[in-house]
């Protein structure tokens, strides 16, 4: 009766065993990877990209020399 409720265990897997570890370990680093990528773009990249060209749309080059030449940044050392 004891011996009705124990399994044999499977043989391990001796041969190719690295070769399907790696194989395993570089779908998991790809597919990180393309994770990782698509991370960066959608939440650093594009919302860069957007106030870069905020900045741009709106930047009025004539009043920031204006606001710099009254702060005293343009001094000449000459004449």
């Amino acid at each position: 009766m004891a011996s009705a409720g124990v399994t044999r265990l499977a043989k391990p897997q001796m041969r190719g065993i690295l070769n399907s570890q790696i194989a395993r370990n570089i779908a998991v680093a790809f597919a990180l990877s393309i994770v990782a990528g698509a991370s960066y773009k959608i939440l650093v990249s594009d919302p860069r990209k957007k106030r870069v060209a905020e900045y741009y749309r709106t930047y009025d080059a004539n009043a920031d020399f204006e606001r710099m030449k009254k702060a005293g940044v343009f001094q000449s050392t000459s004449g």
